[in-house]
């Protein structure tokens, strides 16, 4: 089966100076497993749903995936953040390069995939004039039910639908609160099928929930797999968890407070914008449980191998030693090339060399020239990238991020930090209730012309 290793060689006190020792992870160890002892504790009172996850029923997922199988040319999912980063994830590791510009056959059948997550309007319309209303089905997003960029794509996406065919029940679905909210509201009023997303999964935890698995199912994912790899993760205990928490717990308290993540695939692209938010929404808080004020959190930096040994592999060895590095590599890399001949005598030396195995020589390379910098690093690995992998991944970090909040005594499920920015454009939208924050944004938006040039 497909192991998930996690290495921490050029992080060691033995291999890197100033790198953790045992005897430090033995100490940062016991601060994790509080850590994890205060999250078990919070899934065991049904306040925290995703370790829960690997156990739901996909009955209801899977029935709607085989009545709408071969029904439909485009799918278009609506929504942002965890709401749409998870999904975009799956789709990148996980179906062809260029998958969209493949015909029907090539694509077994399954429809193409757009997100409609940000309200830029030339990105929704790009969408819609690829897609015919009669043969497009809608996924539409949102934990509140009332995301304003949401429901403001929703909105253009349902009239586009309701001018373009007679019944719009047969072309959506919705995922939401189990219980309130507008979305629920114009579910029911419709009689469209509808899933939850249980209070106590948060929208950065929730890919392994209907958020991520409908339009997983959809697109001919097989999901049963990724709850699989999923699952296993603490199969065999929480060892593995622990000792990466350790790691980045010494060098955050080190002062590294930049935290980038670099996979050697393409395939894994999409997965380090899902990790900047799930690590920087997570760890990033002002204060304590208690109240203290700590500033809590690094900043998440997505980078890809090799691309960006050509952009920022200067800058983390010759800038501010700022910096933990966290390599993802894949054994074997599907669609391998072999070059045979070389097109230059200059390049012979590439001959007999498969694309993928270069690739993992450069990440070699790479992890040795930051380890001759003094740049801590650690490396995942997987044999391959697949559901199974991939289900192992999004639950490895899951655990990891939350962990090492709850370490520190921080909240690492909510964002309070993000409220406030959306309740100012709810008040220059004038919606219902946020008059005053309407108010306060004009008293604090104000602007001379002294500064602009």
């Amino acid at each position: 089966m497909n192991k998930l290793l996690f290495d921490y060689n050029f992080a060691s006190e033995e291999r890197l100076p100033g790198g953790i020792s045992r005897k430090a992870l033995k100490i940062c160890g016991d601060k994790a497993g509080e850590g994890l002892k205060k999250l078990r504790d919070m899934a065991e009172k049904g306040l925290v749903g995703f370790p829960d996850l690997v156990n739901q029923d996909l009955s209801s997922i899977k029935k709607l995936a085989s009545e709408v199988r071969g029904r439909f040319d485009d799918l278009i999912v609506a929504g942002i953040g965890g709401s749409a980063l998870g999904i975009e994830a799956v789709v990148n590791a996980l179906l062809p390069y260029g998958y969209n510009a493949l015909g029907k056959d090539l694509r077994g059948g399954f429809p193409r995939i757009w997100v409609a997550d940000n309200t830029d309007p030339s990105k929704i319309s790009g969408i819609l004039e690829h897609c015919s209303p009669e043969s497009t089905f809608t996924v539409v997003i949102s934990k509140s039910g009332s995301t304003v960029e949401t429901a403001a794509n929703f909105s253009v996406i349902f009239e586009w639908l309701k001018n373009g065919v007679k019944d719009i029940s047969g072309h959506i679905a919705v995922i939401t609160d189990p219980e309130k909210g507008n979305l629920r509201a114009f579910a029911n009023d419709n009689g469209l099928p509808v899933f939850d997303i249980a209070p106590s999964v948060g929208g950065r935890f929730s890919v392994l929930s209907p958020v991520g698995l409908l339009p997983a199912a959809l697109m001919g994912v097989d999901i049963d797999k990724l709850l699989k790899g999923a699952a296993d993760v603490t199969a065999g205990g929480y060892d593995k968890i622990l000792t990466a928490c350790a790691v980045y717990i010494y060098f955050m308290e080190k002062g590294r407070s930049i935290n980038v993540l670099m996979p050697y695939s393409s395939r894994l692209e999409k997965f380090a914008e899902w990790f900047c938010q799930l690590w920087g929404e997570s760890l990033g808080k002002k204060n304590t449980y208690s109240g203290k004020t700590v500033r809590f959190g690094t900043t998440p930096l997505r980078t890809v191998g090799a691309i960006d040994q050509h952009s920022q592999i200067q800058l983390f060895r010759e800038g501010p030693l700022d910096k933990t590095v966290t390599f993802i590599g894949v054994k074997s890399h599907s669609a391998e090339k072999t070059i045979k001949g070389a097109f230059h005598k200059g390049f012979s030396y590439l001959e007999g060399v498969g694309l993928g195995e270069l690739l993992n020589s450069e990440l070699k390379a790479t992890e040795a020239a930051l380890l001759t910098s003094g740049v801590p690093s650690v490396r995942m690995d997987v044999d391959v990238i697949d559901e199974y992998s991939l289900g192992q991944l999004f639950m490895f970090f899951q655990y990891i991020v939350p962990v090492i909040g709850l370490s520190a005594d921080i909240n690492p499920f909510d964002q309070p930090g993000v409220e406030e920015a959306k309740e100012y454009a709810y008040g220059m939208m004038d919606r219902k209730g946020f008059e005053a924050k309407k108010s306060q944004f004009e008293e604090i938006y104000k602007k001379s012309d002294d500064f602009v040039l």
